[in-house]
């Protein structure tokens, strides 16, 4: 299951702040009640509320200001000696981080897997770019054991879209009970009911008129077009992880790059973020910005299409920090990060100017990657998905120590 479930299985009361939307964290709750762990959870609105109501949940409904005096009062009562939560950059988290290092307690992070599809992270103290696995892996001294294979966790987009149309629902029908409640997106509910009716709808308009478009550019412009893999508008890893301001300013360097390096006869494909088909779209932006640089008959704009398919057919992708670079990896594409990620080391990434990546990417390193991938499964990667199967909470821990030992355990070991 990996070193941070055995870690945490090692706590006596857990603390549950913010999960996905949805009831992942309903169902870790009970798993670890089951494993004999007492377990509390803290709701911020009736979202939160509505997917997970059972014993020991308490309502917050005080102010942000407020919320970490409040946070250590309970924590102190309740004898709490670990806090977990969904995303390590939202405002209630970023105060609970603080309280944990006050109090000399564990702190745990779910989030997205690095590796999809099939898995979900979990790291102590910090996930993306406050991750220990860069520092891990250059320090890494050994093999490490060929992971097995994860189950096929069958992650439902109908669940997935029910989940946040209720979780919204219900923020926009009772938010008179959480009125100071601050969500980490800065957005109304009613605005975000709103963009995710959009993005169901443009999704269903894109699986009518993509294909067509996606065939025509991988058998045109096979192996000479770079994917420019887009991110969340308003994600932690634009706003924290990376200089950018948003996304526009990473498209624009982008663009202004490629047209004055790239050979003539390479292509940009820009792949749009899939969970932000409803807040933004950057098609006005980009014919602008080609036109203006005379590339617009080389610049491709696609969102719902099989990015592994996308992949193969490519040069190499360009990203801020996302995921989807270590897709590429896998599929023996060279990586240029613009921004700050946990696999942007010299063996693995382009340590080059964007400038001359168009001119000479380069390629992976196999052995590298390999065990980057074994490093990253194997100290963060849980085989499971948040609307789907979670297999790594039904099988036996994959390490049976006490938590002195686990302790001691990594002092001793170079990773």
């Amino acid at each position: 299951m990996g070193l941070p479930v055995d870690e945490l299985l090692a706590a006596r009361r857990v603390l549950l702040l913010q999960g996905p939307m949805g009831d992942f964290f309903q169902q870790l709750g009970s798993w670890l009640e089951s494993c004999s762990i007492e377990c509390h959870k803290i709701n911020f609105n009736a979202g939160d509320w509505f997917f997970y109501r059972g014993r020991n949940a308490v309502n917050y409904h005080g102010r942000l200001d407020y919320f970490k005096a409040w946070l250590k009062q309970f924590i102190q009562d309740k004898g709490i000696d670990t806090v977990v939560c969904f995303g390590d950059c939202r405002f209630y988290h970023e105060k609970a981080k603080d309280l944990t290092e006050e109090l000399g307690l564990k702190f745990f992070v779910f989030e997205e897997g690095y590796i999809r599809p099939d898995y979900i992270t979990l790291e102590r103290d910090g996930v993306n770019d406050f991750s220990c696995i860069k520092q891990k892996f250059i320090n890494l001294s050994n093999e490490l054991p060929f992971p097995d294979k994860p189950e096929i966790v069958n992650s439902s987009y109908k669940k997935l879209v029910f989940s946040a149309c209720m979780y919204y629902l219900l923020w926009i029908l009772f938010f008179w009970l959480f009125p100071f409640y601050q969500h980490h997106r800065q957005i109304s509910p009613l605005a975000e009911f709103f963009y995710w009716i959009r993005s169901f709808v443009r999704r269903a308009i894109n699986y009518q008129i993509e294909p067509r478009r996606f065939l025509d550019i991988i058998k045109k412009y096979d192996k000479h077009y770079f994917i420019v893999a887009l991110q969340v508008h308003n994600d932690s890893q634009v706003r924290v992880h990376s200089d950018y301001n948003d996304v526009e300013e990473f498209i624009i360097e982008v663009l202004n790059s490629f047209a004055s390096n790239a050979p003539l006869d390479k292509h940009l494909v820009f792949k749009h973020h899939p969970m932000d088909r409803g807040y933004r779209n950057y098609n006005y932006l980009l014919t602008k910005h080609a036109l203006a640089l005379g590339i617009m008959d080389r610049v491709h704009y696609i969102c719902d299409v099989h990015l592994p398919t996308l992949l193969k057919h490519s040069i190499g992708l360009v990203a801020i920090n996302s995921t989807t670079g270590l897709q590429a990896l896998f599929h023996d594409k060279p990586v240029k990060v613009t921004g700050r990620a946990i696999y942007n080391l010299p063996k693995l990434t382009y340590q080059g100017e964007l400038d001359q990546f168009w001119k000479n990417p380069g390629r992976v390193n196999r052995l590298a990657y390999r065990r980057f991938r074994y490093a990253l499964v194997h100290y963060s990667q849980l085989n499971g998905s948040f609307y789907g199967a979670s297999p790594w909470m039904t099988k036996p821990t994959s390490i049976q120590i006490s938590p002195m030992e686990l302790q001691n355990l990594s002092q001793k070991v170079k990773f």
